[in-house]
């Protein structure tokens, strides 16, 4: 054998050698949880496998996952329903601006000592406020022009009730306030009397002893006896605090005025609001636990 020979019979075995090596090795590995079998590539490195690369080759998964969004409140009790067990527990987030429900259906068995669980398998329920109770909450408070007032009175009258305060907190206050109620009709006359003197001068307020307010207006083109508007000092309203809620709530609202210029701005004020809030997320949430069966804890689980 030649040198020649020799040397191409060594560059041969090393290039085989060497392809050996970087060419890798397949082999199996499987999940010893539920033994699930997977092809892996060895190589010359060392890693760290992670058990969701096996997850792709899985008949089922391990566990379940997820978050279920709900729309109306009787589709997620049915679905609590269907995925409850004796660990699962709902919770209640009562902010009145984003009110919601939490259905864990994995969270941890009660007692100290029970194995933890995984927390990972839910549905939620934002309570969609309804347009009544946001059009009211939005202009609660809010002074108006004559004529904007007058404008939200015709526009929400359908909301104005003259039914009487049912809760005694609103009938205690409504007696100790010297509370006039005002009736559908009379704020629509107060609507009307509000656009008709729109473009007078304010020429005198004044409180009566009923309790109501009397206002004199005083046109540019008429004598100096004006006109009378005589206003309530409250009224009620009766509207869903929930969209396609079944019942309705009674709310209790403040009339009020005030000079400036020589004009008037009115406005009211919602009495409590968030007393009828509570009383009607109660009731949701009470209707939950009922029908689910479930605790229920008003806040937020573990994050």
């Amino acid at each position: 054998m030649t040198d020649t020979t020799e040397a191409g019979a060594i560059v041969r075995d090393s290039i085989a050698a060497a392809s050996d090596h970087l060419r890798g090795l397949i082999v199996t590995i499987k999940d010893p949880r539920d033994g699930t079998e997977a092809p892996a590539l060895l190589g010359d490195k060392v890693e760290i496998i992670s058990p969701s690369q096996l997850d792709p080759y899985r008949d089922i998964p391990l566990r379940r996952t997820g978050t279920a969004t709900h729309t109306r409140l009787d589709s997620f009790i049915d679905h609590v329903n269907r995925f409850k067990g004796g660990n699962s527990a709902v919770f209640a987030v009562d902010n009145m601006e984003a009110p919601k429900l939490t259905a864990i259906f994995d969270y941890h068995f009660a007692g100290y000592e029970s194995d933890p669980c995984n927390l990972k398998h839910k549905a939620v329920y934002s309570f969609p406020l309804s347009d009544e109770w946001k059009a009211w909450s939005k202009a609660d408070g809010k002074p108006m022009s004559m004529a904007d007032f007058a404008a939200f009175l015709e526009d929400h009258i359908v909301d104005v009730t003259s039914d009487k305060p049912q809760s005694d907190a609103a009938k205690d206050f409504l007696s100790k306030s010297g509370g006039n109620l005002a009736s559908p009709s009379k704020l629509i006359e107060i609507a009307r009397g509000l656009q008709v003197n729109e473009a007078s001068t304010l020429r005198e307020a004044r409180n009566l002893s009923s309790g109501e307010a009397e206002v004199v207006f005083q046109s540019e083109h008429l004598d100096a006896s004006g006109n009378k508007l005589v206003l309530p000092n409250a009224f009620m309203i009766c509207i869903p605090i929930f969209a396609r809620a079944r019942v309705l709530d009674q709310i209790l609202a403040r009339f009020r005025y005030r000079r400036q210029g020589g004009g008037i701005v009115f406005w009211f004020d919602l009495w409590r609001p968030d007393m009828v809030f509570e009383h009607a997320f109660t009731e949701a949430c009470e209707q939950v636990k009922a029908d689910t069966g479930l605790p229920l804890f008003v806040g937020s689980a573990e994050a």
